[in-house]
């Protein structure tokens, strides 16, 4: 008798986790990513859970933990092999609202479902247990550099963050890695001529996180590719410009002025989705 009911509760674990993997296989069939990463939009988006191996969501009330199949399953990832490997706890910020489109603050992009936002910072207390849904509403990106903006700060700079920069610029459907110049820099000193490196682009700002762009998954045919980006580890003159006198004044000019946001229009197959 035992034998009959362990067998039937062993057929019933093979049917339920067969139906959650065609349920997955079915929400990667349907996901749909519509536009460029700037004026689009996700249908049939999936939520991230709020907790996982190696990673919790922050600011919860934010609404912004969606994203294409694609995006969950390398968060995932990213945050299991960067727990396993290095003890990481990673703290993810926004991907994108249910549906995508423009949001109402702080991004231009993040609108169709393949962008997503990992703080440098490894909260202590994360790394040892989950935190409260207050304590991560309270959490902000820690800045990795100096109070000038010209370097490193060396008290919070870790080399883990390094390699779990490298970690994540080796999976293949990642096709960017936004972070700030001056830490694009210092990779580029520690990791001479490495082709991973091609991944690493300087934009302003993402000091305190790490902004990772996928490509438009291969049956997503509205979805709208970026440039690639040039050929090179970038540590050359693109950077040599970035980090120039004149582009750092300007940068620290408009941090003063109002923030101004351009609106684009967004493709027509959107404009039932989003509104």
């Amino acid at each position: 008798m035992k034998q009959v009911k362990y067998l039937y509760l062993t057929i019933c674990l093979i049917i339920s986790l067969q139906s959650l993997h065609e349920l997955r296989a079915s929400e990667l069939a349907t996901a749909q990513t519509i536009g460029f990463y700037t004026a689009g939009c996700i249908k049939h988006s999936s939520a991230l859970p709020r907790d996982g191996a190696g990673y919790q969501v922050i600011r919860l009330s934010r609404d912004r933990f969606y994203g294409h199949p694609e995006l969950i399953k390398f968060i995932q990832s990213l945050a299991r092999e960067a727990h396993g490997l290095y003890g990481a706890a990673l703290l993810i910020g926004d991907l994108s609202q249910k549906n995508g489109g423009p949001m109402p603050d702080g991004h231009s992009s993040h609108q169709i479902g393949l962008d997503a936002d990992i703080l440098f910072w490894q909260n202590p207390i994360a790394t040892i247990r989950t935190l409260t849904l207050a304590e991560r509403e309270m959490i902000e990106p820690l800045s990795l550099l100096n109070p000038s903006l010209t370097g490193i700060d060396p008290t919070r700079w870790s080399p883990v963050h390094a390699k779990i920069l490298r970690l994540a610029a080796s999976f293949s459907d990642v096709e960017r890695i936004f972070v700030n110049p001056v830490i694009k820099k210092r990779l580029c000193e520690m990791f001479p001529g490495q082709q991973w490196l091609n991944k690493i682009r300087p934009w302003w700002g993402h000091d305190g996180h790490f902004h990772v762009r996928l490509q438009c998954p291969n049956d997503n045919p509205l979805c709208r590719p970026q440039e690639p980006v040039s050929e090179g580890d970038g540590c050359d003159g693109e950077l040599a410009w970035w980090l120039s006198a004149k582009v750092r004044r300007q940068e620290l000019e408009n941090k003063d002025k109002p923030s101004t946001r351009i609106v684009r229009k967004l493709p027509y197959e959107c404009l039932s989705i989003v509104y």
